[in-house]
């Protein structure tokens, strides 16, 4: 009988490798399968190689939207498997692609609990955080002042009568508990999501509120009385985003009202007034219109009559405090809305017209688009202001192409209803304007941030330039916009076609007009795969970071793929890409990433809708000292806190301001086969104040190689000697950052920050003490004043690429102090000095 089964095994083994290696990774999986069934022995020897088949069998699944059959795989594998990291990640993400956060987190914090340190499992769960819970709860949970207005517009309605409330979309239950501690006699609460409803009942129970009934709906879907026992008379909802009317509260309160809200019932809020007006503002320019004239500055190609917005459908968001804004008209009452009365409500949320404007510019300058903002009055007295500084709203941005506009133009702005959310737009009469008028392209927001990253197109354009001598004939591009691949086609003879992968329409269709107008139609061929390339390519261009500033998912495959499509002597660029890092205080972050219990309390103190709140010395939210009313300390941050985050990604940096405390840092540098990772000093933190870094902001900078004999010269960019000494490496930082965030506790005073973030267990002391025994290497290189120097005083170092210190003797050329850095960071990254 053994005899059999180890046939069996073997028979299967050898079957499952055959399988494997023709790729075909199902019939593997299933031969491995029975080979890890029949011999828990042989489980640990195939454990890495049957992982890797799953893998792959999952992505394929996939890919057939067989979602059930992943499901069963994946569980079954972890029934043999059940401490294997990566497999517990893999389903993970699985659960994440398919919108479901809270399975997917389940298996993200056992695959953590086995491996503490494994950075994928880590970089998922909070990604499946962000997707569980919508990051504004925390910042709107965080605004006290918010809080404050809430919680007495309700008291005040319930003093008056209207003790039967409905909390519609109540989050995590905040408002249920200021309706039930002013005495309301029922208490209803609807959620539609998952995630919030499962907060909100733990809210509920640990703070004395089981008797609100919480029922998992869209109030769309409520009913009497099966829901809700009778008609209630106080309908209290916090539904409102920056557009006022993005999450769809006008449908929802017509429906309350004829299904759920006494005929003599109330609603908190009573009403809104909206305000707009036209701005100037560079940052709204940057992020959501391509600036060509600045393009053209760095980059050869023709871009005739062209203009591009962002292909957002209604609005952005942003917060403009932070940002150099200035009001071209006079802000100006654009609607108001009853949220009382059924009628207007009814005819409001019709599609169409709303309001048209007619403002004077004040002055000549730029037109970058509309801003809007809103007064949200709770009750007769009590009015939340949206353009308040502090607000946990940010203003609605209608972006527009940038106009010229002169003191005393007429604007007309119109508002209009679509799809029940705000649209607004202007016109001008303006006669040069109109002349102006270009053809519009509405491309991804990506694009346009690539395209006004204009040292980057400046470097991309000089590679593209200076690779002019040799031979790139066939060339790919993976940019969001193909400016290295179409300067080649322009610039270089040799070059004769341009493989670009994109299924966008409109951005092909501005990539085809841009070939025509620089003479080169034809040669860009448009592809939606790369199996579609017939041939071996001379070049090939790698965006792999998306706008987040994170870098790319499977990089790996995509490099695979590459090499294969590259001939032997072909170029890949870039060649490394660093990831810098800067340390920053801030008290804006802390909002966005976790809740405090302080922001929440009953206030003991009248609300005074004339008071400002940049006046409250009590203003921090995250101060430790809870001043308001004692007794009613809601527990609300432990549950909502769960699923804090400790990464910010696409940040926007009119979201935050930070007090730069830290010069900037290689923290990693990676190129195509391996990742190389650094102890980084930020050296000594001096502040007058009473407060340290609390968050890591970083970023991506690609150094793309040129082979070339000539430099590029791009004298925004930083340039360092490549490992070998004969190519030149150019840096170009981007705008693209994110922040890691620490535990809230502030940094104990110590005067240096060392952030680990390698395996390399040596410090930097140790490290100058090693470099001594090269100063017979280095006198073949470098003076002799400079070399009497070095062996008086041996530099410590910060980053793999060496920032030195400023010697006051002897000068250094920059050629010594390049030659110097280059070789300490060869002998370091060969592992010419240990620990």
């Amino acid at each position: 009988m053994q005899a059999e089964v180890n046939d069996i095994l073997e028979t299967s083994l050898q079957k499952a490798r055959e399988h494997d290696r023709t790729g075909n990774v199902g019939k593997a999986y299933a031969y491995y399968t029975i080979v890890v069934e029949l011999c828990p022995a042989k489980r640990s020897e195939i454990e890495e190689t049957f992982t890797d088949v799953l893998c792959e069998w999952g992505i394929q699944l996939a890919q057939e939207n067989r979602f059930s059959d992943i499901v069963h795989c994946y569980k079954h594998s972890l029934d043999i498997y059940p401490n294997n990291p990566r497999m517990l990640n893999n389903f993970a993400a699985h659960f994440l692609r398919n919108d479901d956060p809270i399975r997917a987190i389940e298996y993200l914090r056992r695959a953590l609990k086995v491996a503490p340190n494994f950075l994928p499992a880590e970089r998922n769960l909070q990604n499946a955080y962000s997707m569980a819970v919508d990051r504004w709860h925390f910042t709107m949970l965080n605004d006290k002042w918010r809080n404050n207005a809430f919680e007495q517009a309700i008291r005040k309605r319930i003093n008056q009568g209207y003790d039967t409330v409905l909390d519609l979309g109540t989050g995590t239950g905040l408002l249920s508990l200021y309706v039930k501690d002013a005495g309301a006699k029922k208490i209803y609460a609807c959620e539609c999501s998952d995630v919030m409803t499962l907060i909100a009942k733990e809210v509920f129970e640990s703070n004395d509120a089981t008797d609100v009934k919480l029922i998992p709906k869209l109030s769309f879907d409520l009913k009497i009385p099966m829901d809700i026992s009778e008609r209630v008379k106080l309908i209290v909802t916090e539904t409102f985003d920056a557009g006022l009317f993005g999450e769809l509260v006008v449908p929802s309160m017509i429906n309350v009202h004829m299904n759920i809200l006494d005929p003599n019932g109330t609603v908190i809020p009573m009403g809104a007034t909206v305000y707009t007006a036209a701005i100037e503002c560079e940052h709204i320019r940057y992020r959501s219109s391509v600036i060509f004239d600045k393009v053209k500055e760095n980059c050869p190609l023709n871009f005739h009559d062209v203009s591009v917005l962002s292909d957002d459908e209604y609005y952005d968001t942003e917060n403009l405090e932070k940002v150099q804004i200035n009001y071209v008209t006079e802000p100006q009452m654009l609607l108001t809305v009853n949220f009382n009365n059924l009628l207007e409500l009814q005819e409001f949320c019709k599609d169409g017209i709303k309001q048209i404007l007619r403002a004077k510019c004040k002055y000549n300058g730029i037109m970058d688009g509309l801003v809007t903002w809103f007064k949200l009055h709770l009750d007769e007295e009590i009015t939340l202001d949206s353009s308040d500084r502090k607000s946990c709203w940010q203003l609605a941005v209608f972006p527009a192409v940038p106009t010229a506009c002169h003191e005393g133009d007429t604007l007309t702005i119109k508002a209009e209803m679509s799809k029940s959310k705000l649209k607004c737009s202007y016109s001008t009469d303006n006669a040069r304007a109109k002349e102006e008028c270009k053809f519009l392209y509405r491309l991804p927001k990506e694009v346009i941030v690539f395209l006004n990253d204009f040292d980057y197109i400046k470097l991309l354009t000089e590679i593209g330039r200076y690779q002019e001598s040799r031979k790139i004939k066939y060339i790919l591009d993976t940019s969001p916009f193909p400016i290295y691949g179409l300067t080649l086609l322009k610039e270089c003879k040799a070059s004769e076609i341009l493989y670009y992968k994109t299924d966008n329409p409109m951005l092909r269709s501005l990539i085809e007009r841009v070939a025509q107008d620089n003479g080169i139609r034809g040669k860009v061929h448009m592809i939606s795969n790369y199996d579609e390339i017939p041939c071996s390519l001379d070049s090939i261009f790698v965006h792999n970071f998306d706008i987040k500033g994170e870098l790319r998912d499977g990089q790996d495959s995509c490099y695979e793929i590459f090499r294969y499509l590259l001939k032997r002597n072909g170029i890949l660029l870039p060649e490394k890409i660093f990831l810098m890092g800067q340390l920053v205080y801030s008290k804006d972050l802390p909002n966005m990433a976790y809740v405090q219990d302080a922001n929440l309390q009953k206030s003991s103190c009248p609300f005074n809708t004339h008071s400002d709140r940049s006046l409250d010395s009590k203003d921090d939210p995250h101060t430790r000292i809870n001043t308001t009313n004692k007794s009613t300390n809601y527990v609300i941050a432990k549950y909502i806190n769960k699923y804090k985050i400790n990464q910010i990604f696409d940040l926007n940096s009119s979201l935050y301001s930070c007090e730069v405390f830290s010069e900037a840092r290689t923290i990693i540098e990676i190129n195509e086969t391996e990742t190389m990772e650094a102890i980084v000093n930020f050296g000594e933190i001096k502040t007058e104040k009473d407060i340290f870094p609390n968050a890591l902001l970083w970023e991506e900078a690609p150094a793309v190689i040129s082979q070339d004999a000539k430099k590029p010269e791009c004298s925004s960019s930083s340039n360092t000697v490549s490992p070998d000494g004969d190519e030149e490496a150019i840096e170009v930082f981007h705008p693209r950052s994110q922040v890691i965030l620490p535990p809230e506790e502030n940094f104990e005073s110590t005067t240096e920050f060392i952030l680990q973030e390698t395996s390399l267990n040596h410090s930097v002391n140790t490290l100058s003490g090693r470099l001594k025994h090269f100063i017979p290497v280095w006198k073949e290189l470098f003076s002799d004043k400079v070399v009497e120097w070095l062996e008086g005083y041996i530099i410590p170092f910060t980053d793999p690429l060496i920032q030195l210190r400023e010697p006051a003797e002897p000068n250094w050329s920059k050629n010594e102090r390049m030659l110097l850095a280059d070789h300490i960071r060869q002998l370091l990254f060969k592992g010419a000095i240990q620990e």
